[in-house]
């Protein structure tokens, strides 16, 4: 037998039983053969019964290192043992997550914290925030997610939305709002939907993602604006139409999220949101040079801030029209030592945010 044979020989003996255990592997952790009631929750990019531990010294420098980011078999965050004390569930996107603020420094645990204290019990306040998730994620949490969790039945639904919509979003955004990807074909989105080793890998990216000096925030930036970064004074040409189209499909999604939030036998709390895109130097307000890119074309922050301020008008006159609340953060006091980016609280920021909720709280008297 001359060299090629036997290295093909050899290579066959290697190959075909390592294909066979991958094969065996994924028939009995993978889900092609059974039915996973959480793989809808899943195709959403929801996270289970996962801790990971994420490197923020480049954040918090050497007053924090590690956010210990957890969450339950639910796919919830938060000190919530059991899903019927849930008292309120909120939902949004990477600022409603906060997965580089450690367990039990978000703005839920602060405000679970006031509110116990004042109604002395226990006032659960669960986070059920997914980074990157727009209107289109959250419709579909309730409708694949939220069902499956079970006993869950929350008074209030709180809706920190809005920032992931702002940027003209007429379609899902694909690899956030859904792991499905437009752009991918059908048997690599049917292979990442199933694959037990595909789970494991993405486990494991999200661990060293924690842990690696190569700090992957995606969709995150790590530095706050500087005054030099200021340089639009007025809005982009054409912007407001594209407000104006944007916020009717806003609001049309946040209408059938009422929809859903009542079928809850729930209420809905709409909470508007800070950012720096803008800033005011004396009389004068300036936008960032970049805000986010639509079509080809840069938007700049005094056409983000328009936008958003757009989306919180709807969020307020739908809210309270379907019996709900509508609490305004973004008119409240933050500095930029608050965020860590443009959108983004670091730890204090959150704290800042959760006190300001338990303000509103009392101030409109919302029953609990």
């Amino acid at each position: 037998m001359n060299w090629t044979k036997r290295f093909l020989f050899i290579s066959i003996g290697i190959t075909a039983p390592l294909l066979v255990g991958i094969i065996i592997l994924e028939l009995i952790f993978g889900s092609w053969l059974r039915e996973d009631q959480w793989k809808s929750a899943v195709e959403l990019n929801i996270i289970r019964n996962s801790q990971i531990n994420y490197d923020v010294e480049n954040i918090y420098g050497k007053e924090l290192l590690k956010s210990i980011y957890t969450r339950d078999s639910n796919g919830l965050r938060g000190s919530c043992a059991n899903p019927k004390d849930i008292s309120i569930l909120t939902i949004g996107g990477s600022t409603t997550d906060q997965r580089y603020i450690p367990d039990g420094m978000t703005y839920q645990d602060v405000l679970q914290k006031l509110l116990s204290n004042k109604n002395d019990r226990l006032i659960c306040v669960s986070n059920a925030g997914v980074d990157g998730h727009s209107t289109f994620g959250h419709l579909a949490s309730f409708q694949n997610w939220f069902p499956l969790i079970v006993d869950l039945k929350p008074k209030f639904f709180l809706l920190y939305i809005g920032i992931n919509d702002a940027g003209f979003r007429f379609i899902s955004n694909t690899g956030f709002d859904e792991r499905y990807n437009r752009n991918q074909s059908k048997l690599q989105n049917t292979l990442k939907n199933n694959s037990s080793i595909y789970s494991l890998l993405k486990s494991l990216r999200n661990l060293l993602h924690g842990l690696s000096d190569t700090r992957a925030y995606a969709g995150h930036s790590i530095r706050v604006p500087n005054a030099d970064d200021y340089v639009a004074t007025k809005m982009t040409d054409g912007v407001e139409a594209h407000i104006k189209k944007n916020t009717e499909e806003f609001e049309k999604r946040l209408k059938a999220i009422l929809l859903q939030v009542a079928s809850f036998g729930a209420k809905p709390i709409c909470v508007s949101q800070p950012h720096l895109f803008i800033r005011e130097f004396g009389s004068v307000k300036k936008g960032l040079k970049v805000a986010f890119e639509y079509e080809g074309i840069i938007y700049n922050g005094l056409d983000y801030d328009t936008s958003i301020k757009a989306l919180n008008n709807s969020m307020k006159f739908l809210c309270k029209e379907n019996d709900g609340f509508y609490l305004d953060m973004s008119t409240k006091d933050f500095s930029g030592d608050d965020f860590y980016d443009a959108v983004h609280l670091k730890s204090i920021g959150a704290n800042r945010l959760g006190g300001y909720l338990f303000d509103e709280f009392i101030n409109q008297k919302i029953p609990l």
